[in-house]
């Protein structure tokens, strides 16, 4: 995979730094016994992350869905690819990267963490046909008007952000 980075997502460690999904409470080297009290502590920014995490308590079978964020064409994912547990997180990592986000269905027990929440390894047997949530982010961000910058009608000087039908420049006449 020539997308990853050098920075592995985790896996099953025999020294105790990483724990599955289903066993979060169970581990209290990698998730602290407040880990679901004080959810904040340990990376939550999702609400679908906490959710999901306490539904699979005890059930390393139970089906999850995954989010990741890959570059363009990427459809699959594939042991040892990092995911998340809420399509936020993953959409958010998409923007920052570049690329567009994909889903799949996975075991809980296949899901790793070195102790935060919204970041997990997946760690299943076999590469997951995903489907892309793309096609509708392009149709969003097609919605959105052009910015141009422009000279400031005020100063002269100043780059001003416009578009159609919008304040233009700060203009003495409007108070700002």
């Amino acid at each position: 995979m020539h997308y990853r980075l050098s920075h592995q997502a985790p896996g099953p460690e025999e020294d105790g730094t990483t724990t599955s999904l289903d066993r979060i409470v169970n581990n209290n080297e990698v998730f602290p016994a407040d880990v679901f009290k004080r959810p904040q502590n340990y990376g939550l920014q999702n609400e679908d992350t906490l959710k999901t995490a306490r539904e699979t308590q005890g059930n390393p079978d139970a089906m999850v869905r995954i989010w990741r964020a890959v570059p363009e064409g990427v459809t699959t994912i594939n042991p040892g690819d990092w995911v998340a547990l809420s399509k936020e997180y993953a959409t958010a990592e998409s923007y920052a990267e570049g690329g567009h986000v994909i889903y799949a269905a996975a075991r809980a027990g296949d899901l790793w963490s070195e102790g935060l929440l919204e970041e997990w390894g997946y760690q299943g047997t076999i590469p997951l046909e995903a489907s892309s949530e793309s096609q509708g982010r392009h149709k969003v961000l097609e919605s959105f008007p052009t910015a141009t910058s422009e000279r400031s009608p005020v100063s002269g000087n100043q780059s001003a952000i416009t578009r159609t039908n919008t304040v233009q420049a700060k203009t003495p006449e409007l108070g700002y």
